[in-house]
């Protein structure tokens, strides 16, 4: 399922970084390039703690706290 249709995330893409320990909202968004405002529309930046929680679901270790 896609997460962001602007870039073309899907779900899997996440879960993917989740599984490399990628949990951190601002690693998340500037790994996924949705922090780029001339590039993304912002829906996802401004929902990024549904990022971190698809990331967070699948990583292997305990999850990075939730920092804006």
């Amino acid at each position: 399922m896609y997460v962001c249709i602007c870039k073309g995330i899907k779900e899997a893409d996440v879960e993917a970084l989740g599984r490399a320990g990628v949990t951190c909202p601002k690693l998340l968004a500037s790994t996924l390039e949705i922090n780029d405002k001339d590039n993304c529309c912002g829906r996802c930046i401004n929902n990024i703690s549904d990022f971190v929680a698809i990331a967070s679901k699948h990583c292997k270790r305990s999850p990075s706290p939730i920092q804006a």
